[in-house]
């Protein structure tokens, strides 16, 4: 619909189309057919609001594609009200306290795991009877009728006695092949824990031993913990253990006829044996305080 001020100005034209346009000498009487400004402005004033009804539906088309999301005042209002959802849960009942005995087993097996255990290299048969043992014993065990553990093992003891001599040379070097094979494995994975972990591990092992009884395995060598420092004594006979006089001589007896020499050594004598001491001692010393150090959380 027009406005007043439309409708005024199409009223003006109207009339105005209908006085006669004469001409400028005023002789003769002419009038034109004029077409009211009514008629001309009606279609264009329909033009103009069907293209801003197009654009206005082509906008808003358009906006509903490229973004396809609900204004920012709804997402927040559906957070609000699943946040009042979430607050209105009740609560569940308290969880029940953990006796003496179920704290105990979380403990064992944090200190199980603590303590490595059955993650060490599997051990090999390290002397000639065990390589022997383990390479016959299934083939005995597997005969009908069946013998049981014992007699297998009597079976084959006498059977090993009997063995020519170079079959027990041939077990000897599979047992020595076997300790240096179990050395390296056993070297490299030690190497792949910390030496924080190593230490945290024999702890563990021997809190489950003295305070659970559980057997955890054996205290975990590690090279990297500096060794003992040397007394003058044990330096002494490191010097005279292999010296040329004891060839032939039972370990045993060498270390008793070395002691015997060390107690007959004047001050003076053992003086350097006595120096070695001292250094050594700085020595460990110092690796011990390194090996704090890396062993700090």
């Amino acid at each position: 619909m027009l406005s007043a001020i439309g409708r005024a100005t199409a009223r003006h034209a109207y009339v105005g189309g209908r006085l006669p346009i004469r001409s400028t000498n005023q002789l003769t009487p002419r009038t034109t057919a004029v077409v009211s400004s009514v008629i001309r402005i009606a279609p264009g004033f329909a033009r103009g609001f069907a293209a801003e009804t197009d654009s206005t539906k082509t906008t808003r088309t358009k906006a509903t594609k490229a973004g396809g999301k609900k204004p920012a005042k709804t997402a927040a209002k559906k957070a609000a009200t699943s946040k009042a959802t979430a607050a209105k849960k009740k609560p569940g009942p308290p969880k029940k306290p953990l006796t003496e005995e179920e704290k105990a087993k979380i403990k064992i097996k944090e200190l199980k795991k603590t303590a490595l255990i059955n993650e060490e290299p599997e051990k090999l048969p390290s002397t000639p009877w065990m390589v022997y043992l383990k390479e016959r014993m299934q083939e005995v065990l597997a005969r009908e009728p069946k013998p049981t553990f014992n007699e297998a093992v009597n079976e084959l003891s006498s059977n090993y006695k009997a063995l020519p001599e170079a079959e027990k040379q041939r077990l000897e070097a599979e047992s020595q092949k076997n300790k240096v094979i179990y050395e390296v494995n056993f070297r490299n994975w030690v190497d792949s824990h910390t030496v924080q972990e190593i230490r945290e591990a024999n702890l563990a092992r021997q809190l489950l031993k003295r305070k659970y009884s559980i057997q955890a395995g054996q205290t975990i060598h590690d090279p990297r913990y500096p060794k003992q420092a040397i007394n003058g004594y044990a330096a002494y006979v490191k010097s005279r253990y292999h010296a040329p006089e004891f060839e032939g001589v039972k370990p045993n007896d060498r270390v008793v006829r070395i002691g015997a020499e060390w107690r007959a050594l004047s001050p003076e004598e053992r003086k350097p044996f006595i120096d070695i001491k001292e250094t050594d001692v700085q020595r460990r010393n110092k690796e011990m305080e390194a090996y704090r150090g890396a062993t700090k959380p």
